[in-house]
């Protein structure tokens, strides 16, 4: 059977695929998108969005510790009701769902093919009965959750996954977490506040991605009045109807459910990728070029979970619609990539924009920081909330913004603006020219601001200093 000719074919319907689809169809139709389901994108389905709906209730819970401060009473007796918990999450991700399949209507029959596509020679693609020969394919396959080998038969059903954590029926009374990185720190944190006794394993230094040690410190502090954070690898060594022993080189303890948060594989195996002499590598993904999507030589554009980037939706859809762009032109995919946003949705939030600790490291002695905690900010007072600090890093010679890092509530609108401030190339002393208002956490970054640029080589004006001074109501670290 003669390959049907196509312009695109486009492997996976998730938000890098369907972003493809949507800059590829402005040019023509002759494409394909080929996914055998479940559709909805994996951020909706399993990701960030249901994560984010189970984290609401754990937070909002979480604050009926404050209501005694804020004169409300009676919060001692709120309670829990951890079936009613997940259901909501289910339903707030199955309309989220929904909606992602409902923007498929238009062009599902006729341009969606629902099985796997694995490539043949010559670069032709098999989808069940049916061959293709696309002139360009944008690879969007995302990735699954990464467990050791042996994990699921030991387990069996008590191995929980980000995939599959909210079907669970209620909410367990012990539980394991192996990976502390953003969805284990996320999730640990969220079944504390619900009242799960949670165990985190992870023998890395730098926990949420935290690269900055005097951060990293602060962060611990923090999360480990709700959570046992352990710096070891562990291991289920025994499982039985009483629960799970996980063992590590100073203990053991027992569980009702082991969460593998240990990151992601891209789901590329699958292809038939070898056929077109394409090396995966030890990373699983291709060797790119930095700041290109396609293989040169090659009309294969990687996206999403499947491309060199960060694994986040933005830039997954970034790519999708940059690798679509292209391959409906047969060019080569080269861009430039947004100012790095990395955000941490547990309490305290983690941000970091633009370049982070290890980036600068290694070129310290150019590198002015300066930081600002928010643990007797005004905002923080009212709140009654706890701290946080934010670390800023600047050009010292210039006072250029590079970066920061924060760990801070509500951390997210600081570090967009931050975020936004790098991709402009600011100074330090622009930023200070911005208005705070009172009482706010803006307030804080500008005490940062002033203590970076107090480490930069350079002038500041007289009347600038006294500009970006706080007013005498809000001062809490008694500095000029």
């Amino acid at each position: 059977m003669t390959p049907e000719p196509l312009d695109v074919a486009i492997i996976g319907a998730g938000t890098a695929g369907l972003s493809a689809r949507s800059e590829v169809a402005k040019v023509t139709d002759s494409y394909r998108v080929f996914d055998p389901g479940p559709y909805g994108t994996t951020c909706a389905r399993s990701a960030c969005m249901p994560s984010k709906a189970f984290i609401q209730s754990a937070h909002d819970f979480h604050r009926r510790h404050a209501f005694g401060l804020l004169g409300i009473v009676g919060g001692e007796s709120l309670d829990v009701d951890s079936k009613r918990v997940l259901a909501e999450t289910r339903r707030v991700r199955d309309g989220l769902v929904d909606g992602v399949i409902e923007g498929m209507r238009a062009w599902r029959e006729s341009n969606l093919v629902p099985h796997q596509a694995v490539f043949e020679a010559k670069g032709v693609l098999r989808a069940g009965q049916a061959r293709f020969q696309p002139r360009a394919t944008v690879i969007a396959t995302g990735s699954r959750p990464r467990i050791p080998k042996d994990w699921h038969d030991k387990l069996g059903d008590r191995l929980l996954t980000s995939d599959d954590l909210f079907e669970l029926p209620e909410l367990p009374q012990r539980l394991a977490i192996i990976g502390l990185g953003p969805v284990g720190l996320e999730l640990g944190q969220a079944f504390a506040r619900l009242g799960v006794q949670v165990t985190g394993f992870d023998p890395s230094p730098s926990i949420g991605g935290v690269a900055d040690p005097d951060l990293q410190s602060r962060l611990r502090e923090a999360l480990a009045a709700e959570m046992t954070i352990i710096m070891d690898q562990a291991e289920p060594v025994h499982v039985d109807q009483t629960g799970i022993r996980m063992r590590w080189n100073e203990g053991e303890t027992e569980v009702d459910y082991v969460l593998a948060a240990m990151g992601r594989v891209p789901n590329l195996d699958r292809l038939g990728l070898d056929v077109l002499g394409v090396d995966l590598g030890e990373t699983g993904r291709p060797d790119l070029p930095e700041d290109r999507l396609d293989l040169p030589g090659t009309r294969l554009y990687f996206a999403g979970d499947s491309g060199p980037g960060p694994a986040l939706l933005h830039e997954a859809s970034d790519e999708g619609r940059i690798a679509g762009y292209f391959a409906a032109r047969a060019e080569d995919a080269v861009f430039r990539r947004r100012t790095p946003l990395r955000l941490v949705f547990c309490d305290p939030q983690i941000a970091h924009a633009g370049e982070s600790w290890d980036t600068l490291e290694a070129r310290a002695d150019g590198v002015a920081i300066g930081e600002a905690t928010f643990d007797r900010s005004g905002r923080t007072r009212l709140q009654r909330g706890q701290g946080g600090v934010i670390r800023i890093y600047a050009e010292k010679a210039t006072g250029r913004l590079l970066g920061a890092a924060i760990v801070a509530p509500e951390a997210e609108h600081l570090a967009h603006l931050l975020a936004y401030a790098v991709s402009r190339d600011d100074g330090l002393k622009n930023l200070l020219r911005m208005p705070s208002y009172h009482p706010t956490h803006e307030e804080v970054l500008r005490r940062a601001l002033r203590a970076t640029l107090r480490n930069c080589d350079v002038d500041v004006g007289e009347l600038e200093a006294i500009r970006c001074k706080d007013a005498p109501v809000d001062c809490d670290n008694g500095q000029p």
